[in-house]
């Protein structure tokens, strides 16, 4: 259940994960390194507030993979280069 401090709303890492949707262990990961922020409600218990929800779902969820576009599909080569040989053509012998 959400916990409202200071008129800010704070959830646990749990229904962080699923807000975000992603696992547990992705936000336990991102606390640890300071990606997430959070606030420390007890030795065991961490609660992460709803800007910072916001600012890492901007900052790290918003372009994940290869956008989409002509601009980012490999090129195809339609003609074959100068100096390689013709399909059925072979090199001197």
């Amino acid at each position: 259940m959400p916990l409202v401090i200071d008129g800010i709303t704070h959830y646990s890492t749990d229904e962080a994960a699923e807000r975000l949707g992603l696992s547990l262990s992705t936000v336990r990961d991102a606390i640890a390194t300071g990606t997430l922020a959070y606030l420390a409600v007890g030795p065991r218990k961490n609660m992460v507030p709803e800007p910072a929800l916001e600012e890492y779902r901007r900052l790290r969820l918003g372009r994940r993979g290869r956008p989409k576009g002509a601009k980012n599909k490999p090129e195809a080569s339609t003609t074959a280069p100068a100096d390689a040989p013709s399909a059925g053509q072979e090199g001197d012998v």
